[in-house]
């Protein structure tokens, strides 16, 4: 019997878009065939792939966006989900591109008629087609920059919906299949509207309607050189979390920081009422972080994420923590929790820090390690010890490598060489759950 767990789950979400592209494009040829209209130009048939694909992937990729429970239980977990409106996002863009290079190729009659046709619109349908793209062109290229600043990185995907809408009412203007016939008509408009509802959602509702609680700081303190904790107490209802999860946190009438909403793992006991946040300054929002001062009122959204699934539904198997740097977060709140110490299977904990002086939460994780004699916690020290490797692995853990479930989380470079690591010592992907804390 096939396991059932979020990183299977993630294929099937991948499987439902691509199912949905297939229909719109069975529905296409459908209605060409019905009413025995084909194109006279081969380059035509490139150019109406592009325009109907890119607009059901760029309805995915705002779907994607909105924070949606059940898509973010069908793709494993709300940092998948990101990875896979990423994705979506860039097929779109390399979809749209064939409609007007297919278009120009087909009913120009000579090179620099391709030229003309694609440079040089001469009516408002390809004029809003050429704003449409040359728009989207910028806003991909910048959402691609890692290194922007997240504020301004926020303001760019704001205007993707300005352009979704461009791309529709160029669509509605041109005197294709999608405006002459009902059944294309329909279908398009049920995705138009729905990307267009899941933009507006995420971008004006979802502050006042979404999975919303009010919390008030109780205390802030500082941990090592670089982290400040953060508590809460709720000014409401309190927020029930599965150990492990994160949120968004936002402090609409702080000067220290942004009301910009932030995602951030929860690292306080699963059972308490208040909420901890456990907050590194690496940058941008985060530098002025320990600005914030008790009394203070905090909005959370969520709480989100799957990271403990598999290891609660496989008590049988002994479990392996791999943290790294401030990626310790998710599992400080996991090593409190009830649901952990009542759970039959082995734990071992690795802490892999630069250097000793990093390794803040060292203590706390040998005394939450004290309910239970099979918890362990190991501490690494990679200017000494050097990175995480099999041998290290094979060295340390009371088991086989390939009998564990291993949940991970730290930099992207360390959770890619585990991820290979893991993989390659034989144990299944079902059992191996990566937690991307770099999520935008």
């Amino acid at each position: 019997m096939p396991v059932e767990c979020p990183q299977q789950r993630r294929y099937l979400g991948y499987s439902i878009i691509f199912i949905s592209l297939l229909v719109t494009y069975g529905l296409w040829l459908g209605v060409l065939w019905q009413n025995n209209s084909w194109y006279d130009s081969g380059w035509i048939y490139l150019a109406k792939m592009g325009s109907h694909g890119a607009v059901i992937l760029m309805s995915w990729a705002f779907l994607l966006s909105t924070r949606f429970k059940p898509l973010e239980w069908l793709f494993g977990g709300l940092d998948k989900v990101y990875f896979a409106h990423r994705r979506v996002g860039v097929a779109a863009f390399s979809l749209i591109w064939l409609h007007p290079i297919g278009l120009a190729l087909g009913m120009a009659e000579s090179w620099p008629g391709v030229a003309s046709y694609l440079f040089w619109p001469d009516n408002w349908v390809r004029l809003t087609g050429s704003i449409a793209l040359l728009a989207f062109v910028l806003l991909v290229v910048l959402s691609l920059v890692s290194k922007i600043a997240y504020h301004n990185w926020k303001k760019t995907h704001d205007w993707f919906g300005a352009v979704f809408a461009l791309v529709i009412i160029h669509a509605v203007l041109s005197p294709g299949e999608i405006r002459n016939y009902a059944l294309l008509s329909v279908w398009h408009g049920l995705w138009a509207g729905m990307g267009l509802s899941a933009y507006v959602y995420i971008r004006f509702l979802y502050r006042r309607v979404g999975p919303l609680y009010d919390f008030k700081v109780s205390a802030v303190r500082e941990k090592g050189d670089d982290i400040t904790e953060i508590e809460f107490v709720p000014e409401g209802r309190p927020l029930r979390a599965v150990p492990g999860q994160f949120v968004y946190i936002a402090f609409d009438e702080a000067d220290a920081v942004s009301d910009e909403p932030h995602p951030f793992s929860l690292s306080g006991d699963p059972e308490s009422r208040s909420l901890k946040l456990s907050i590194k300054r690496l940058g941008d929002w985060t530098n002025d972080v320990d600005k914030v001062r008790v009394g203070e009122q905090a909005r959370i959204w969520g709480p989100y994420g799957h990271f403990s699934e598999t290891l609660f539904n496989h008590p049988e198997r002994p479990a392996v923590f791999i943290a790294g740097g401030i990626g310790v977060t998710p599992f400080l709140n996991l090593m409190q929790a009830k649901a952990l110490r009542q759970r039959p299977g082995r734990v071992t904990m690795i802490y892999s820090v630069p250097k000793k002086s990093q390794a803040v939460y060292r203590e706390d994780l040998e005394n939450y390690a004290k309910a239970r004699e099979d918890h362990q916690i190991i501490t690494h020290f990679s200017d000494d010890e050097g990175f995480i490797d099999g041998a290290y692995l094979d060295k340390i853990l009371p088991h086989e490598i390939d009998e564990a479930i291993y949940l991970v989380c730290g930099p992207a470079v360390m959770m890619t060489a585990m991820q290979s690591l893991l993989e390659e010592a034989g144990v299944p992907s079902a059992f191996i759950v990566m937690e991307d804390f770099s999520i935008r």
